[in-house]
C-alpha cells in the first residue's frame, strides 16, 4: 500500500475544477470562518480566487496585512485550505490570527488539519516568523485539538465579534 503524500500548493498554481469542488464542500459560514468562494459558479470562482491572490503581493485593505493562500493535497486530492497572513503589525503579532484553515466536509476528523499545520510551520519560518498566533472559537474542538498537537499555548481568552468565548494560542516555530 502506497504512503499518503502530503504537500502544500500556492492556490495561486491550482485554480482548477478539483480545487473549486473541494470549496464547494466547505461550509460557507462555520464557527467564525467564511467561505468567500462557496456558492459561486466556477468562472466566478476563477475571477474571484484571482483577485484574492493579488493580496500575496500587496496589502489587502481590510485587514492590513498580505495574504498567501495554500491548498493542502493527499496524494493528488485538495483537502483543505490554509493561509498566512506575512505582514505582520501590532493586531496582527499580538491579537489577530497570523494563520487560518479550512478541512473540507467529507475529510474532517482524519488528521489532515494537524497534519497542514504541521507544513505550513516551514513556509512561516520562511516569513522570518518565530512563533505563531492561531485564535480559536472555544467551541471549535478540530481546531483546538490541531492547534494543541501542533504545540499551541493558550496565551490569552477573549469575547470575539460574536459574543463567544475564544482562545489565542502561540505556536513556538
Amino acid at each position: 500500500m502506497k504512503e499518503n503524500e502530503f504537500k502544500l500548493i500556492k492556490l495561486n498554481k491550482v485554480i482548477n475544477k478539483d480545487v473549486y469542488d473541494m470549496y464547494q464542500e466547505i461550509p460557507l459560514e462555520e464557527l467564525g470562518s467564511s467561505n468567500s468562494f462557496k456558492e459561486l459558479t466556477y468562472d466566478e470562482f476563477k475571477k474571484e480566487a484571482k483577485k484574492v491572490i493579488s493580496f500575496e503581493n500587496k496589502i489587502d485593505p481590510e485587514i492590513n496585512s498580505k495574504t498567501v493562500k495554500y491548498i493542502f493535497y493527499v496524494n493528488e486530492e485538495p483537502i483543505g485550505e490554509i493561509s498566512v497572513r506575512t505582514t505582520l503589525n501590532d493586531f496582527w503579532v499580538n491579537y489577530g490570527s497570523q494563520i487560518f484553515y479550512k478541512i473540507r466536509s467529507s475529510k474532517r476528523g482524519k488528521g489532515y488539519g494537524t497534519i497542514m499545520v504541521s507544513l505550513i510551520k516551514d513556509e512561516c519560518r520562511k516569513c522570518g516568523f518565530d512563533q505563531i498566533r492561531v485564535n480559536c472559537d472555544d467551541d471549535n474542538v478540530g481546531s483546538k485539538k490541531v492547534i494543541l498537537k501542533n504545540g499551541g499555548k493558550p496565551v490569552m481568552n477573549y469575547k470575539n465579534s460574536r459574543n463567544k468565548t475564544s482562545t489565542s494560542y502561540i505556536i513556538k516555530l
